[in-house]
């Protein structure tokens, strides 16, 4: 999924940036401060709940927009993610990519 957020998001226009766990996402937002982050929850190394309640710690990270991409739908993840302050939470096989293209466009416009 990744590569084909990564192909829309560039037709769209965007710079973009992947990692492939979540270790090596959080290298990569302490390293470039990015405007945006699209995350998803599940993860090897540290999952993106991990990932988001670090950023959403730090002082320096915790203003960029997160918004959520995975595959899981309970309650609970749901609720722990916007308890820390997401944008948006797209269960993907609810969404299409362009419906998450539009998302990111909104979010960086505000």
């Amino acid at each position: 999924m990744s590569k084909a957020f990564k192909i829309v998001l560039k037709e769209a226009g965007f710079d973009v940036m992947t990692a492939f766990d979540g270790q090596e996402a959080i290298e990569k937002v302490y390293s470039f401060k990015p405007d945006l982050i699209l995350l998803d929850l599940i993860m090897p190394i540290k999952s993106g709940e991990e990932v988001l309640a670090e950023i959403k710690r730090d002082e320096e990270l915790k203003h960029i927009p997160i918004l959520v991409s995975t595959v899981k739908s309970d309650m609970e993840s749901i609720g722990r993610c916007v308890a820390l302050g997401i944008r948006s939470y797209f269960i993907k096989a609810h969404y299409s990519l362009e419906d998450v293209v539009t998302e990111v466009k909104k979010v960086l416009e505000e």
